[in-house]
């Protein structure tokens, strides 16, 4: 006779077997690998998308950079839209004011991203949930074990570049023994009094705001320069690198046209900072940030961008092509080699750097009211 209890034994040892395997923890582990992560997911979707816009300061050679990117996903056709000074911040404004959102990414300075897209016009999308590559996350890849952000809630803009910034203290090599100098407060003896030439602040406030913001020199050192030097002001800084090398002035503050002088041969160079006895500074420069713009018309894309550029990769290539003997950018990134930064140009463990890119330093409004009060006098 015909029985059903072999069958039915087999069944329900079998359906315990799928039971176990599927509640087995090494099985659930190679089902979850298997499954797309949020990182290839994001990728296929910014294929899909196929574009990508990324706004920059057209500078050190950045938009080289930028490029390796569509070398690295060939799918996403790259659009890169540049510009020196505020040019493309001030096209970004026109067209989000316009209700055009074409931009994806802007790699930016410090001063004009974080007052106007960030604090006066909300228009970027917070960048820190966007990290997906265990490298780029790791705070312990990162200056000082911590990845850094100008905006103060720590999300919106990545600070990718910090720098040494120099004394940016330029002199005539025929009129100035720079060995004189073992701090700024040498600058303000009477010996130079008449003899310097500043950039004006409200061209541009960098130099004086790493003045201003030092600890060690302050407000009272700027109001001193201000009153007893007889300081000269230039918004133009071929102008005050053109009477340096000249000789009409001494000794120029600030002005960035120096270090090309130099390179052709002029009588001008810059006091090393390592002879000041203040703290140096360390500056992201006029490209040193990163931002995801709100609305973009390709947010995927822009995530993929933002991880590869953050990334060793990335950043190894921000090092390799953007230092040249006139220009010297350090990645934030401590994990990369460090052969395309001359020595000088390097941070050094054993100094106290002054950040000047924090949302206080890079308040220029103070400055720019003591620079109109006492220069009016």
């Amino acid at each position: 006779m015909f029985t059903l209890t072999p069958l039915i034994t087999a069944l329900a040892t079998a359906v315990v077997i799928v039971f176990a395997t599927f509640n087995n923890p090494a099985f659930a582990a190679d089902a979850k690998s298997a499954a797309p992560s949020e990182w290839e997911r994001t990728v296929e979707a910014a294929k899909k998308e196929a574009k990508l816009n990324v706004y920059l300061w057209h500078g050190s050679d950045l938009e080289k950079v930028v490029q390796r990117f569509e070398k690295k996903y060939p799918d996403i056709k790259l659009t890169t839209v540049g510009g020196r000074g505020s040019s493309f911040i001030t096209r970004i404004t026109s067209e989000i004011r316009a209700g055009k959102y074409i931009a994806d990414v802007c790699i930016c300075g410090v001063t004009s991203p974080f007052k106007i897209f960030y604090e006066q016009m909300k228009a970027l999308e917070p960048l820190k949930p966007a990290l997906m590559l265990p490298e780029v996350k790791d705070e312990s890849k990162w200056w000082q074990g911590k990845q850094h952000y100008q905006d103060p809630v720590g999300k919106y803009l990545f600070i990718y570049l910090g720098s040494p910034s120099g004394t940016r203290v330029f002199y005539n090599s025929t009129q100035v023994n720079p060995s004189e100098f073992k701090s700024y407060w040498d600058l303000l003896t009477p010996k130079w009094k008449g003899k310097i030439i500043a950039i004006d602040p409200n061209e541009s406030s960098g130099g004086w705001r790493q003045l201003y913001y030092h600890p060690d020199l302050g407000e009272k050192y700027v109001r001193t320069l201000l009153t007893d030097m007889d300081l000269a002001a230039s918004r133009d800084e071929r102008q005050t690198t053109d009477w340096l090398v000249q000789g009409k002035y001494a000794m120029a503050l600030f002005s960035r046209g120096v270090p090309e002088a130099k390179a052709q041969g002029l009588p001008v160079d810059e006091v090393k900072e390592s002879q000041f006895k203040e703290a140096p500074s360390i500056s992201s420069g006029a490209n040193g940030t990163i931002a995801l713009m709100s609305n973009a018309p390709h947010p995927n894309a822009a995530k993929v961008f933002v991880n590869w550029f953050l990334s060793r990769e990335g950043q190894t290539a921000v090092q390799e092509i953007m230092n040249s003997a006139l220009d010297q950018n350090q990645s934030m990134r401590n994990d990369l080699p460090l052969d395309p930064v001359p020595v000088d140009a390097r941070r050094r463990d054993n100094l106290r750097y002054m950040p000047i890119f924090t949302p206080e330093a890079m308040d220029a409004a103070p400055v720019l009211k003591l620079y109109k009060e006492l220069m009016k006098k």
